[in-house]
């Protein structure tokens, strides 16, 4: 994963609780200003995070978008289907990690 990708999913891991949504099927024509303008309809997009490969220059194809309340993501989450550039996105909730036994959060691997 590239360092900016590691930062930004370590920034919103640390945001555990906070109302984001995970977002796959990004086509690879759109990118983070693209996704935070759509956002933006349903309530104020607090952080958009698009993790890109270093080596393609191409985004992951996912993404997280954080919200400034619980209210706006049930907004987005309502909504029948996201679509930016004629590719439909799966748009979810984010899970919270549950730390299992003596697991700590510096030992998580992914979001």
């Amino acid at each position: 994963m590239a360092a900016s990708a590691v930062r930004g999913a370590m920034a919103l891991r640390a945001n555990a609780g906070r109302p984001v949504a995970f977002v796959r099927k990004i086509p690879w024509t759109a990118g983070p200003s693209e996704l935070r303008e759509h956002f933006a309809q349903f309530g104020h997009v607090r952080k958009c995070t698009v993790p890109f490969d270093k080596e393609t220059g191409f985004h992951r194809g996912m993404g997280w978008i954080q919200f400034s309340s619980s209210e706006e993501l049930q907004n987005a989450l309502q909504q029948d289907s996201h679509i930016i550039d004629g590719v439909k996105l799966h748009v979810q909730a984010q899970r919270p990690k549950i730390l299992q036994g003596d697991q700590t959060s510096d030992e998580e691997k992914d979001f």
